[in-house]
């Protein structure tokens, strides 16, 4: 009889806690004002959570927490400039900041090998920036700072202090997603994208910089710009990271026994300095730019886009093979390698 009713009781406890828990997610609280709310990318629930009670959107940090658990959603977070519709509860914040339907779209994508001018033509879509703006104004050295290099460029033990100094942004604007609220400067932004560059170099190729000025590759030592335009060739020209690594060897190669690299993407450039609109034809591959890598020698000028770090890796780590020649199947990703250019 004891352990029956120990039984009930336990069993009524458990119910008062699940209706209060229900009750308590979904009591409702008036916010005032414009009621936005922005989540930065990054930002993990306990920051969220914490940011929303202290601000005065949810009566409880733990409460809100515990659901997003329950519901297994805790890693799905959405970041945005969001504007919350009173009355407000747990439940309907969870909703919208799950979905992300709500949020302002101020979630901007870089893709692998999209170029400064897309990247430009976006940021203008999304009214980041101004319609009349030109990110080729930008150098550089400009943002030398972010670099750890100085305007003489006499930092030592630093890959990046071969730097031009005088060169575009292109190839520096890292392919990632980035969170972008309205009413930020234009250099402002285009630091977050270098700072993220930078990050990511350090962190992912440290163990490949061999010293502090030079990358050796191919028993040559090249600076790391040679390194990242060869980069952004590779990642218009080939699909799969081994296939990539193979082209890479072919092209240094090319590079240093005076061939011609022969890389139809920098016919694109050369005339569009975007890829979006390139079809290419017989009269194109005749345009006298130092972008032709078909009428002139020797890597292009600059990067051709903005590569990711398989790319990177690739122009770092070339395979060797015995191959002068490739043509890619985008069809089916597939690339195909021959000797000579009668195979």
């Amino acid at each position: 009889m004891r352990k029956q009713l120990i039984k009930t009781l336990l069993l009524i406890i458990a119910c008062l806690v699940v209706l209060s828990f229900l009750l308590l997610i979904n009591l409702p609280i008036n916010c005032e004002g414009s009621c936005a709310f922005t989540i930065a990318k990054g930002e993990n629930l306990k920051i969220v959570a914490d940011r929303l009670e202290s601000e005065g959107y949810i009566s409880s940090s733990v409460l809100f927490q515990m659901y997003f658990k329950i519901k297994g959603q805790e890693r799905n977070i959405k970041a945005g400039d969001y504007q919350f519709s009173p009355p407000l509860t747990i439940k309907t914040i969870y909703e919208a900041i799950t979905n992300g339907k709500s949020a302002q779209n101020n979630n901007f994508l870089i893709t692998e090998g999209e170029t400064l001018l897309e990247i430009e033509e976006n940021l203008k879509a999304k009214n980041l920036i101004d319609k009349f703006s030109s990110l080729k104004k930008w150098q550089l050295k400009d943002f030398f700072d972010l670099f750890g290099v100085n305007e003489f460029q006499i930092i030592s033990f630093s890959v990046f202090s071969k730097l031009p100094e005088d060169a575009p942004l292109e190839g520096f604007l890292f392919p990632d997603s980035y969170h972008l609220p309205k009413g930020m400067e234009e250099k402002e932004i285009l630091s977050i994208f270098i700072n993220n560059f930078v990050s990511k170099i350090s962190g992912n190729l440290i163990w490949e910089i061999e010293n502090n000025l030079f990358l050796k590759v191919n028993g040559e030592k090249r600076t790391f710009y040679e390194v990242l335009t060869m980069a952004s060739l590779l990642e218009k020209e080939v699909l799969e990271k081994e296939d990539k690594q193979i082209v890479s060897d072919i092209l240094w190669r090319r590079l240093d026994n005076n061939f011609p690299l022969q890389v139809d993407a920098t016919i694109c450039y050369a005339q569009f300095e975007s890829f979006k609109k390139c079809s290419l034809s017989r009269d194109l591959f005749k345009i006298d730019s130092p972008y032709n890598t078909y009428l002139y020698k020797g890597l292009p000028p600059t990067p051709i886009n903005n590569p990711g770090l398989e790319s990177i890796q690739a122009a770092l780590t070339p395979k060797a093979n015995n191959y002068w020649y490739y043509l890619t199947d985008w069809k089916t990703g597939n690339t195909i390698f021959s000797e000579t250019y009668e195979d």
